[in-house]
């Protein structure tokens, strides 16, 4: 073999790989987006069967190497789909190629068919390099775990826990509630510390860090630390205080948070501030009402306090309420906030029923008794941060002394999470750029939540190079000479 073709081998794989590369470009754009490959608008119950495959064009590299003038791709999309707690989740494969033509003339060659059949048919061919490639790609959701951070999380009180329960299994719940604490709650953290002093965490609850760095102060942690190379040796040790860590320790943890776009909507009903009391009637799950506070050109906050309320509440029908018009889409250009201090409380108020979502390009605040979800479940109420430009600050605080229910996914906000009371109860799901937790604070994360929400981005679940063509059964990762 000489250099040029030992070249070109490699090459193949370079090829095949930019590929797949391209793929995961293509699902990122859709997300972006909110339209994935091959899903179209459509609900995930209406996808073909079988399952929907897209072909690239091939596509020229260009080339620096030794082992050829020029090198190409094609990849096939097949979207798949797999049914995990009741939920359709999008899984795609894709098949990449790469092809590089070997500098020099053609060669004689045989067709695979006709090798099988011993026939000798030999013809001129390009002399070519040919690798193929095969990846598993899963959807990673803006709701998987309690508590995820991409810097430090720091736990300022004693009275700080995070469990977890599951609102559709009535033994690991009372009537949906999450009276029954349970093992699944994670602590994720991507980089800087994490700080946790008198904090106590069930069995299974794996706190990480994207950091090597991790001070478990006198926290009891009953599950794993997770860090992006720890070490626990006692000179220059990044992980310290470990004799109440229960699980182990893992140092190869890393996972980004994807960012948050601003909504695409080709029709919303537009409106200015909002400082006085006001209704948002639903939509149906096809067709959701839609509304938008401000633009991007003129910015809009809404911004509650003297008992003014927003409430969230059916559309109707004939003038009467229609529980078929139950799903909401808000989205804020500017703050979102209540005053939330006595009698001057601002609040915002879910009719039991409703799902709402919320998309927040500014700061969000809800404090005092600053927000109800009559529903009491997570799942009826999402709120995004819309990522906000480099080097701007981004808050989302909920503190008072009501309970939450619902996700947030803020990954370039700062999370400041105060209970208050005797309670201080945050069911659901929480990501952001940090995390502050202060008072009363208890985060109950649900199971029932795993599938559901936004999904964030896709990973890679397997990763093989694909040496035999399945439709021929003969080898195509060869050199053809």
């Amino acid at each position: 073999m000489t250099v040029s073709q030992a070249s070109a081998w490699q090459e193949a794989l370079a090829a095949a790989e930019a590929g797949l590369h391209q793929g995961i470009a293509q699902l990122e754009q859709g997300l972006a987006q909110n339209s994935l490959p091959l899903a179209g608008a459509v609900p995930i119950t209406t996808w073909p069967s079988p399952s929907p495959t897209w072909s690239s064009p091939s596509a020229s590299l260009n080339h620096g190497g030794e082992g050829s003038s020029s090198s190409t791709y094609q990849y096939d999309m097949t979207l798949n789909k797999k049914t995990i707690n009741g939920f359709d989740k999008p899984y795609y494969c894709i098949v990449s190629t790469g092809t590089v033509v070997l500098p020099g003339g053609k060669s004689l060659s045989m067709d695979s068919a006709d090798a099988v059949l011993r026939k000798l048919n030999l013809q001129p061919a390009t002399r070519t390099a040919t690798r193929r490639i095969e990846a598993w790609l899963k959807p990673v959701y803006t709701t998987q775990g309690p508590l995820k951070t991409d810097q430090p999380i720091n736990l300022n009180n004693h009275n700080i826990f995070v469990d977890s329960f599951n609102s559709t299994d009535p033994t690991r719940s009372v009537n949906g509630l999450p009276d029954a604490r349970d093992s699944n709650g994670h602590l994720l953290t991507n980089i800087g510390q994490f700080d946790a002093p008198n904090f106590n965490v069930p069995l299974s609850a794996n706190i990480a860090t994207n950091s090597p760095f991790a001070n478990i102060g006198n926290a009891s942690v009953y599950g794993d630390v997770l860090t992006n190379g720890g070490a626990t040796d006692g000179n220059g040790a990044t992980v310290t205080n470990i004799s109440n860590v229960k699980g182990e320790i893992i140092n190869d943890y890393y996972e980004p948070l994807e960012p948050i776009y601003a909504p695409q909507w080709s029709s919303a009903t537009v409106s200015g501030s909002v400082n006085n009391s006001k209704t948002y009637t639903g939509g149906t799950a096809t067709s959701p009402a839609r509304y938008q506070v401000g633009t991007v050109a003129n910015i809009g906050n809404i911004r509650l306090s003297g008992g003014k309320q927003v409430t969230f509440d059916f559309g109707t029908t004939k003038g009467s309420p229609d529980r078929t018009k139950n799903y909401i889409e808000l989205y804020v250009t500017g703050d979102f906030t209540t005053r939330g201090s006595g009698s001057t409380d601002g609040s915002v108020v879910i009719v039991n029923g409703v799902n709402v979502k919320i998309y927040v390009a500014g700061d969000l605040n809800f404090s005092g008794n600053g927000l109800v979800n009559y529903n009491n479940t997570a799942k009826s109420l999402e709120i995004y941060g819309i990522s906000p430009p480099d080097g701007t600050t981004q808050t989302f605080t909920l503190a008072g002394n009501s309970d939450f229910y619902g996700t947030v996914y803020a990954p370039g906000a700062d999370l400041k999470l105060a209970g208050g009371g005797s309670s201080g109860e945050f069911v659901g799901s929480f990501t952001g750029k940090s995390a502050f937790l202060n008072g009363t604070t208890q985060i109950r994360y649900d199971e029932a939540l795993d599938g559901t929400g936004r999904i964030s981005s896709f990973k890679i679940a397997a990763w093989f190079e694909d040496v035999k063509n399945l439709n021929t059964g003969t080898f195509t990762g060869q050199l053809k000479f």
